[in-house]
């Protein structure tokens, strides 16, 4: 019986054969073949062609991108061997500018692990959260103590806008009523309090985040043969759009701020945390206009 295809695994595969790859051939770690990866030889060339800084950002980040890695006793390649992995993604954009940085590492103030930002230009205050194929398939996050306090500090401060199921273990999070689905609704609030506690502590008020999705192109869909798959990965592609753009992130991270200022005793007035708000901004990009993005700030 032949095991159909998630979405997932569809987009991957129109990827790789939308950069020339091919499917019968892949990554192979203890005599299995992952067909939607890099060959073992295409990977080690990849690698080879990184410049050691950036390398040694990759390895040092918490994301394990560059190891092949265990899961339920399976060894996986290394996530960044992916055609549709988000750090590689991340990694072709990211060489547009100088001093780009991967795998920016901010301490949320929430305990567990740090924010792992996928991207970080310093010179213009640049946080980037890139996405290529993670919006088509996502499980929910554990609610955990940290959620719950940082949850219960900051939704007063949002008119009922920001809500989230209380009965859950996992965190279902919404928006004006409205459930957050695919969209990582939590990991954007974690990334969120790692930027506020990195403003509360220093001197940078300005901040530029950018979300980056990987847009589905016309030639990328052309290699999806069924006609109803291609709609599919639209949709979610669009639905990810749609709710980057409708939360209000700009009051979600002023409420963030006044949260770690009372919290950590950062000591900030009440006019600076308005001023760190008020210069918060949030785009959403792809890979078409997120050169053009960067350079216009």
């Amino acid at each position: 019986m032949i095991k159909e295809l998630s979405i997932t695994e569809i987009f991957d595969r129109a990827k790789k054969k939308l950069e020339g790859g091919d499917l019968s051939a892949g990554y192979i770690v203890n005599g299995h073949t992952f067909h939607n990866y890099f060959t073992n030889q295409e990977w080690q060339e990849y690698v080879d062609r990184m410049p050691e800084e950036v390398k040694a950002q990759f390895d040092d980040g918490k994301g394990g991108e560059m190891q092949e890695y265990p899961r339920n006793g399976i060894v996986y390649p290394p996530k960044m061997a992916s055609y549709a992995s988000s750090s590689r993604f991340m990694y072709s954009q990211g060489q547009k500018f100088d001093g780009f940085e991967y795998e920016k590492q901010l301490p949320t103030g929430l305990g567990g692990f740090d924010a792992n930002l996928d991207g970080y230009l310093k010179s213009k205050n640049v946080f980037v959260e890139a996405k290529c194929h993670e919006f088509y398939n996502y499980s929910r996050p554990e609610l955990r103590k940290g959620h719950r306090m940082l949850l219960e500090g900051i939704i007063p401060r949002l008119d009922g806008k920001l809500d989230y199921d209380r009965s859950k273990d996992t965190l279902y999070l919404s928006w004006e009523d409205k459930d957050s689905g695919h969209f990582d609704f939590k990991q954007m609030i974690c990334h969120l309090c790692g930027i506020a506690n990195m403003v509360l502590g220093g001197d940078e008020k300005t901040v530029n985040f950018i979300y980056l999705a990987y847009c589905p192109s016309k030639e990328l869909l052309a290699f999806v043969d069924n006609p109803t798959d291609r709609q599919r990965i639209l949709d979610l592609f669009n639905d990810e759009k749609r709710m980057a753009e409708a939360i209000d992130f700009k009051s979600i991270y002023g409420a963030i701020l006044h949260y770690f200022n009372a919290k950590k005793k950062y000591g900030r007035g009440e006019e600076e945390i308005r001023e760190m708000a008020s210069s918060f901004s949030l785009t959403f990009c792809t890979q078409d206009d997120f050169k053009s993005v960067v350079d216009s700030l």
